[in-house]
This record gives structure tokens, sequence and C-alpha cells, in this order.
């Protein structure tokens, strides 16, 4: 097997592809290849820019004289023996959960896993009628059930991380039911509509394994004895095994407010801000430079320093023809996210555009990061009106500070409903003078992020936990060697694949006994 980086193409044409690579190698058609990676790149023109592997045997010497080609390997995912023999009981069913139980169950062992939330096909129904009505439940929405928050995101799969297990995640969702590409995409996706497929497909292969998923179960506290966790309380009675993973959402606040009294934890800096809308034309204008219905949804990644208040403002889960959503979970609050569905297809893009904050701004103490949380979402509720509307503004009336009275060509897509607003005094100045910067100088990246009607929803509270459950090089909570605490909730984590990869590397900790 070889590989061969840097093939540009200015069509993406598989029939091309193919006869590059023939032309590259000095070969017959006979021979078979995969797509390794694929991205664009749109700096002079657009150009599809390919790896591929190809199942041929070169010698070393006629190898070294092509360019951009060398010997490839993978590395393949697999777990030695011995295993423990062990039980396991996982707290948590979004993706840190699901994946430490897929593999938990592909090595024999049978995890039981509990889920305060519903299973996907239930959950998804709450959500819309939630989404139609304003009645919120909160134990079934976009934060808590099967899948976790992620599920009802855009199922966006980019991750910084070198980690080899990251191509075993992708492995793994394609093999329960998501599309290919997802292998070679530079910037992968699902969609919530495809991965609430899969996420039901892995769970049917852990309960074909002889694991158990409890759903409507919320842990309540821990059981422990001689320092050592013995089981954990739920709704629905006590669940004892020798080893317990907790894969809480960042959502879980009542867990974390329990759990502060049993694990040593300590606040973590998080981001705070608003959901910005654009028309999706406008992005992809920006980004290609052409008009080209072809081509896919741009998206982008934008970044600002603030020098006078010494913090960062990002965009974050940026949703290509998307939707801004109302990710409530608690009655009374009010805070929102992105989604989109597989095809990208809605006529807006929008993305989370927020501040950094620390305890420096929200307070010392323990937990101060979701008072503050939960303080700004009870602020938006009231002002959308307490009906769980999200109040909304002009870019323009927002960097003027003056309520918004009209809606533009940009008509905002959160559901059940908006109120024109003004969102400047949800958060903290520096926030929102912070917040006010960014989108000025974002402008000069990505042509019309400050257009006047660009819209603003309140508010994009849940970037990330605002705490971390401290543990040692072995995941293992420092408190209790039995507990591994894991994924995004405990703060080690963020997004779909690198909690994927926490979870994994949970499973390997308990299979091998380290």
């Amino acid at each position: 097997m070889i590989i061969i980086r840097n093939i540009r193409l200015e069509k993406d044409d598989k029939k091309v592809l193919k006869k590059k690579i023939q032309k590259i190698l000095n070969i017959n058609d006979n021979f078979k290849y995969e797509i390794y990676r694929k991205s664009i790149d749109a700096r002079r023109g657009i150009v599809f820019n390919y790896q591929v592997l190809v199942d041929i045997d070169i010698d070393d010497k006629k190898l070294s004289k092509i360019k951009d080609a060398e010997k490839f390997q993978e590395k393949k995912y697999i777990i030695d023996p011995p295993y423990k023999e062990k039980t396991v009981t996982i707290i948590g069913f979004g993706p840190a959960g699901i994946f430490c139980g897929y593999i938990l169950a592909k090595y024999g062992y049978k995890p039981v896993v509990v889920e305060r939330g519903k299973d996907v096909e239930n959950r998804q129904k709450d959500i819309e009628h939630f989404l139609e009505t304003g009645e919120l439940l909160e134990n079934s929405n976009v934060q808590f059930g099967e899948g976790g928050a992620g599920t009802f995101s855009d199922g966006k799969l980019t991750a910084r991380s070198k980690d080899f297990r990251q191509r075993e995640v992708l492995k793994i969702l394609v093999e329960n039911g998501a599309p290919e590409e997802i292998m070679y995409d530079q910037k992968p996706h699902i969609g919530t509509d495809k991965l609430i497929i899969v996420m039901k497909n892995m769970r049917e292969y852990i309960k074909s394994k002889g694991g158990e998923v409890h759903f409507e179960t919320t842990m309540l506290d821990i059981v422990e004895e001689d320092n050592t966790v013995k089981a954990i309380k739920t709704t629905k009675g006590e669940f004892a095994s020798d080893e317990f993973v907790l894969a809480l959402g960042h959502s879980a606040r009542d867990t974390f407010y329990t759990l502060s009294k049993k694990l040593e934890m300590e606040n973590k800096p998080f981001a705070v801000g608003f959901r910005i809308e654009h028309p999706q034309s406008l992005v992809n204008l920006s980004q290609y430079k052409v008009e080209d219905s072809s081509l896919p949804q741009a998206s982008y990644m934008l970044t600002h320093q603030v020098e006078e208040y010494e913090k960062g403002v990002y965009t974050f889960c940026m949703c290509p023809g998307g939707y801004v959503i109302n990710a409530s979970s608690e009655k009374n609050h009010l805070c929102v996210n992105g989604m989109s569905f597989y095809k990208r297809d809605g006529r807006n893009a929008n993305s989370a555009i927020i501040c950094t904050i620390d305890e420096n701004l929200y307070g010392k103490n323990l937990l101060d990061g979701i008072k503050f949380q939960r303080e700004i979402e009870e602020k938006v509720f009231k002002l959308g009106g307490e009906n769980y509307f999200a109040p909304v503004q002009r870019i323009e009336d927002f960097l003027e500070n003056k309520t918004s009275t009209r809606v533009g060509n940009i008509i905002p897509t959160v559901k059940p409903g908006y109120v024109l607003s003004n969102l400047n005094d949800i958060y903290p100045e520096e926030i929102t003078n912070s917040i006010k910067e960014a989108i000025i100088n974002m402008d000069k990246k990505l042509h019309g992020f400050a257009i006047e009607d660009g819209i603003l929803t309140a508010a994009e509270t849940r970037s990330s936990s605002p705490v971390r459950i401290l543990r040692n090089e072995n995941l293992q909570s420092t408190k209790y060697n039995n507990i591994y605490p894991i994924g995004e909730g405990s703060g080690y984590s963020g997004g779909i694949v690198s909690s994927a990869i926490d979870g994994i590397k949970a499973a390997e900790k308990i299979i091998k006994g380290e």
C-alpha cells in the first residue's frame, strides 16, 4: 500500500482522479484505490486536493522517484489480551458514554448504561413538540437524552487531535450508518437526521452483546465504602459494579452539585455569547469567490483577540445551511445552539460567536460558572417574554445599542419563535464590547460578517463545561480509583470526536486494568 499526497484537480471527479493516479504511477487501470483525505483550496480558484491510498506494490527505487508518494501502513486499532474481568456502569449516553460502551461490548464486556433522558426516537419527538409549543421537558430536550447535545447539532466531526483513535471513531460511525465520505472529507459532518440513526444502531450493538441501556434513569448519588464506590443511586434504584464511568453532559448541573461534595472538582474557563446568522449564499461567495451550486456549503472559523479586556472571541460550532435551535433544559431558563441536517440546505448559516471567560469574571467559588450561566439564561428567558421565544437583534442595531424594531432580508430561524430585542444588557460590558469589536474585525476576514441585517440570537451559554472533575493519568478520579470522569461534561473534551476518543481511552483502561 502506498499513499500519494497533493493530487490537485479542478473538478471533483473520481474518473479524472483515477486517470491522474494512473499517470503518476505509470500503470494500467487495473488497480484499487481509496480516498484518504479530500479538501478544497479556494485561495487561487477552486482546486480539489486529494490524498489517496493505492493497493499496489512498487519497489523502493521506483517509488523514490515519484513525487509526494511513499509506502503507507495504517495503524490498526486493537486492544491486545489479557483482559480484566470487570463489571462496568456508565452514567450518561452521549458520545463519550456511547463509545466507551461500544468498545467494552466489542471486547466481551456487558456494560450497564444509565441515561437520564429518553431514547433518541422519543427524544426527537419531545424536541419537536417543544419547538412547536414551547412546552419543555427538563430531562428530554436538546441537552439530555441518547446521543447527548451533539446529536441535535450538526454532527460535526472536526477535531484538532492527532490521536490515531480518531480514525477508529469515524470507522465505527460509518459501520453504524454514517456516510462514507466522513472518512476523508477535510470537514466531515453527519447531520442531525443521520446521526439519530447512527446513535440508535450503536445502542442496539451494545445490547446485542449483552449490554443494558436504562433510559429515564437519573443519577442521584454515589454509594461509597472503604474509599471505593460500590454503587450509584438513581431514580430507578441502585446499580452496583466494579467500575463506574462518569460520562456526564455539560448541562448535568444538578449532578455536578451532588458530586461536588463527593469528588474533587475545579472551575474551568468557558465561553459565552450569541448565535449569529447570515445568508449561506453570502458565506459561500466570501469563501469560494465564485457562485457554484456544485460546491459544498462553505463554513468558516474566525478568531479575534481583544486587547482592551485581554479576551479572545471566536466562532464555534458553525452550521452551514442550518438553524438556530432552542437548547433550553431548565424551566424558566433559555439558551440556544445551532444545528444542520445532512444536506445543509437551509437558507441561513449560523455559528456561535463567543467570548472567553474565567473565574475572574464569574466568581472563584466552585460552581460559580454554573451560577453565572443560570443567571444569564434566566435573564434571556424574561427578555424573550417568558414563553421560550428567543430574543434576537439585527447586527447593526446591536453595534449601535438600540432595540431592533424590524428584521430585514435575514429571517431568524429559531423556534418556537423570537422577540425583537436589545441584547446589549445581557452580559457584563466587557463581554458585550468584546463581541462588538470582534464582529467588526471578523468582517475583514469574511466579507459580510458584519452585514446590517445579520441576526444575533441570545444566548449561547453552553459552549463547554464550566467545571472539571479531577482525574489522574489513568483517567481515574483523584478521589476514587474506580470512577472514570470522561467527556465534555467532566471537562476533558469538546465535540463528538474528542469525546468519543476520551470514551475509548476509558474503555481501554478498564479492559487492561491500568
